[in-house]
Formats: C-alpha cells, structure tokens, sequence
C-alpha cells in the first residue's frame, strides 16, 4: 500500500493498513509461520517522509516436521526520511525451522526493534538463522550472522533496539559509523531492560 505520501509498505502474507498519516499496522492475512511459508515485507521511505510500522500482535513460527520457512525484511529510507518499526516479539516454537533476512538501507533515519524469542513457555527452542545486513550510501555499518543452533549463551530472548542516523544513547553500543545498537540477552521478554523502550522517528 502507499500513504498519502509517498511511503510505500508491500508485503506478502501481511496486509498494510493506514491508521493515520504516519502510522501503518501490518496484519496477517492468514497464519503465519508455517512450514513451507515464505514471508516478504518491503519498506521504501521517500525524502522528507515519516513513517511508523504498528504490529497488532507477535508472530509464531509453528513446528515444521523437518521443513522451512523465510522471513525477509528489505528497508530503504532516503535521506532526510524517517521510520520506526517497534517489532513485537518473533517466537521461533519447537520443532520450527526459519531462516530470517533484514537488509536496511539507512540513508535517513531508523530505529528498529526486534526481539526473537526461543520456544514458547515450557517448551523446548525452534532452530532460527538470521542474517542482518545494514547499510548507508552503499557502505556497511552492520552485518551480521545468527544461528540459534549454536546457541546464545544459555539465553531464551534476544531483544535489540537498533538507532541509526538518530540520537544514540550512553548505554547503547556504538557502531564505528556512530550509530547505536542496543541488546539484552536473557530468558524472558518482560525481563529485558529494553522493554519499555520504544523506538521513534526522530
């Protein structure tokens, strides 16, 4: 969809809708995440344009018997553009299989939250690989390779807040481009220091 500026959201699996000139829900057209899916969300922001993505609820990556899925995310932002994605918690079930892309290009302004979470309550982790690949005019400022079958320390939930072209705060890690990424690590999402935290396009 666009709004009524020149802010465009595509999506399959997930449907756009306006809430007011600056926000945008995305909501599932049907159960997402099951075996075999395959789930694309683009982003463009044009110069001088905000824009900020609601998500109603979490997303829960079903058991898979011994198949896939893809989560890809591709984010461009023009310079002098804005955009705020306060994600809600990806939960990757036992017995799931999700291979998850985020290519951002950060010619403006984006704060970006993701928090992933291994296993529902009482259950065992799902198996997630993620690749993150930020840039800015071309030039990397972020790229970097999960695998949860390598573990993360013992961790249940990664949360992470990541600033780039805004403000960076003092407890934020600083990227060598001067951008900020914020991250816990811990076992639960309502334990996470970042959890009050919301990012904004500023």
């Amino acid at each position: 969809m666009r709004t009524r500026t020149r802010t465009e959201v595509r999506s399959s699996h997930l449907r756009a809708f306006r809430l007011d000139d600056e926000r945008v829900a995305l909501v599932p057209e049907q159960a997402v995440l099951l075996a075999g899916d395959h789930v694309t969300v683009r982003v463009r922001v044009d110069a001088g344009e905000r824009l900020r993505l609601v998500e109603p609820g979490g997303t829960v990556a079903y058991a898979m018997r011994g198949l896939d899925a893809r989560w890809d995310v591709e984010i461009e932002v023009e310079p002098g553009g804005a955009l705020a994605w306060d994600a809600e918690p990806f939960v990757v079930a036992d017995g799931a299989d999700v291979h998850r892309g985020l290519r951002v290009e950060a010619g403006g302004a984006v704060s970006l939250r993701e928090t992933l979470v291994l296993g529902r309550s009482g259950e065992g982790p799902g198996r997630l690989r993620t690749r993150t690949d930020v840039t800015r005019a071309g030039v990397p400022l972020l790229v970097e390779e999960l695998d949860s079958g390598v573990g993360l320390g013992g961790h249940r939930v990664l949360d992470q807040v990541l600033h780039l072209g805004t403000d960076c705060a003092r407890d934020g890690m600083r990227l060598e481009s001067g951008d900020c990424l914020h991250r816990w690590l811990g076992g639960a999402v309502h334990e996470s220091r970042l959890y009050s935290s919301s990012p904004s396009p500023e």
